[in-house]
């Protein structure tokens, strides 16, 4: 009885992430349309990044592999560490969405495979998270999206979503072993 539960568990969690990953590749299909957001950069800033910001890399090169292109070695790809340092000046907002970001490049660059190593990284990242929504001033429903706006940078394709899926997978595989 219980093995025939946590089957049709796994089918129902496999089909829900399969079905997510369907929607927002869908969703990302050049057919529909997505007003580009411009983001202005202006000449006056909170504060100036302690270290030049890479230069952007080339979408295909950096989209070719799950990892894409980190030259500065900070644990963030490139084109995410330029969108960081983009849309909030803030040196509070920068550190504690950069440190968001490493635990969620490694789920990419460095897939877990096995479920401890899955909730090491989770916990890295909600202690990071917890940074920024302890920043004074901003409200939770502020960090919450612009927590959401980091996953939509770093899963920006559907092979990143998938290993993300593959992830989050891992995470939930301790309530279909009890």
């Amino acid at each position: 009885m219980t093995a025939a539960f946590k089957y049709k568990a796994t089918i129902v969690r496999l089909t829900s992430g399969i079905v997510l990953l369907w929607a927002m590749a869908g969703c990302s299909n050049k057919l529909v349309y997505h007003p580009k957001k411009e983001t202005k950069l202006t000449s006056v800033t909170t504060t100036a990044p302690k270290h030049p910001l890479p230069p952007m890399p080339d979408e295909k090169t950096n989209d070719a592999t799950l990892a894409g292109i980190d030259t500065t070695g900070i644990g963030v790809r490139d084109d995410v560490h330029i969108w960081i340092y983009s849309n909030y000046t803030t040196t509070a907002k920068q550190t504690a969405l950069i440190a968001m970001g490493k635990p969620l490049q490694t789920i990419l660059a460095d897939t877990p495979k096995k479920m401890d190593d899955a909730k090491r990284l989770e916990q890295s990242y909600i202690d990071a998270s917890k940074k920024l929504a302890g920043i004074p001033g901003l409200k939770m429903d502020e960090a919450e999206k612009t927590g959401f706006l980091l996953y939509e940078h770093i899963f920006n394709t559907p092979e990143r979503l998938k290993t993300y899926l593959y992830y989050n997978l891992l995470l939930s595989d301790e309530s279909t072993k009890k």
